[in-house]
């Protein structure tokens, strides 16, 4: 089955209205705080956070709400031309450039495009991570007011000879950018607006015959196809063709610019008994090798990184382990290792959103034990991304949170409207 890639007319931001972009873009809805929503809203009226996180107010209604108002306000941009919309199709160009927590400098080129939604069983957009229901219920009611992709997912796609982002590098060599934002959430940000029909009709077609798969917006694609399945029944399939389609950034899967971090998992709430019998039940599964210090525990994890499984460990008493499988195989997963065999089997976790959290950084999970006698922290190796792929070729999903393709994309630069 064909995969179909489009250029379209993207909404954006009239910078002779906002002034700085960077007053107007955010991070993404879902790694937002509290203190920095706030934040957000203060820095400018039309911040585009109030429409990505709009917020609930006691006397809300059914047609009086977060999702209403978020509506509300963006029709009010579009038509004091806050936002406008390109008069053309473009293919949109996105460099992040950025430098990553282990100290390397990265620059990830994306493209921005329609993609037209397929179902998981079609095999043309390929999912690696199980979801959950309630974040696909928030953004769905939210595009049902807005009809609009507030956002893009993440795609990964596959080109061995780098024929895509020849065409985009040729346009970026001979055109400047668009945008050129500073430094802003951890990167900096340029974006380049193609729109020669004989390059973009070059991406279409060799796209065409390219598999994607998601790195990040599992739940905002299963959210858009949940939605075109609804305007198709109320308007007719042939009278809702924009909802067959969602904005997308596209990233090469062998880029140089794509950075894959670890996410290490930070266990709570356990009881003493829980981790003394974990502890005392490793030798049974793994050769357990004591490290004296985090430095010397993460560079020994990094010689295991896409040969062998391994994992580390820091316990309240102070001690550093690095575990290795007594039967290691090559194409088991970090992830699925430390779930199946640490977590449930040594562990004995059952309900996970009770007892684990997440993060990328060293540090702060080590600091998660230090604070509290009840914590342990499993220290990852990075999922290669051939290894997400080869799972989701396969038809298999892994364990929520195994990979973090850093950083995270700003929204705000394009919008897409879907009932045009």
């Amino acid at each position: 089955m064909e995969t179909t890639v489009l250029p379209f007319q993207g909404l954006r931001y009239n910078v002779e209205k906002v002034g700085d972009i960077a007053d107007v873009i955010a991070p993404p809805y879902d790694v937002i705080k509290p203190e920095e929503r706030a934040e957000l809203e203060a820095r400018h009226p039309e911040n585009i956070i109030r429409l990505i996180l709009s917020q609930p107010h006691d006397d809300d209604t059914e047609k009086n709400n977060q999702y209403t108002r978020a509506a509300e306000l963006m029709h009010g941009w579009m038509a004091k031309n806050t936002l406008v919309q390109d008069p053309t199709p473009h293919y949109y160009i996105y460099d992040q450039s950025f430098t990553a927590p282990d100290g390397k400098h990265y620059t990830r080129r994306a493209i921005i495009a329609l993609v037209k939604l397929e179902p998981f069983e079609n095999r043309v957009i390929l999912p690696h991570e199980k979801t959950h229901a309630g974040p696909k219920i928030d953004r769905l009611n939210l595009m049902r007011t807005c009809h609009a992709n507030l956002s893009p997912i993440f795609l990964l796609y596959q080109d061995a000879n780098g024929d895509i982002e020849q065409i985009m590098q040729d346009w970026t060599d001979d055109n400047p950018p668009e945008i050129d934002c500073p430094e802003t959430f951890g990167s900096t940000h340029q974006l380049w607006c193609m729109d020669n029909p004989d390059s973009n009709n070059k991406i279409q077609q060799l796209f065409s015959a390219k598999p994607l798969l998601i790195a990040d917006g599992h739940h905002r694609y299963e959210t858009a196809l949940a939605f075109k399945d609804e305007m198709s029944r109320q308007r007719g399939v042939n009278t809702a063709l924009g909802y067959d389609y969602m904005m997308v950034n596209l990233v090469r899967m062998e880029s140089p610019g794509l950075a894959v971090l670890a996410i290490h998992r930070l266990l709570s709430d356990l009881t003493t008994e829980q981790i003394n019998l974990a502890i005392a039940g490793l030798p049974e599964l793994f050769e357990v090798h004591e490290i004296d210090s985090l430095s010397n525990l993460m560079d020994k994890l990094e010689t295991f990184q896409g040969k062998s499984p391994a994992v580390g460990m820091s316990t309240p008493d102070n001690k550093f382990r690095l575990l290795v499988p007594h039967s290691p195989s090559q194409d088991q997963l970090d992830v699925t290792l430390v779930q199946d065999s640490i977590i449930s089997k040594l562990f004995k976790v059952e309900t996970l959103a009770d007892h684990i959290s997440y993060t990328a950084y060293t540090d702060d999970a080590v600091a998660h034990v230090t604070e509290s006698s009840d914590r342990v922290a499993l220290l990852m190796n990075p999922t290669p991304v051939e290894q997400v792929l080869d799972v989701a070729m396969a038809g298999s999903v892994m364990p929520q949170k195994s990979t973090y393709f850093y950083p995270k994309m700003a929204t705000g630069y394009v919008l897409n409207l879907l009932n045009r």
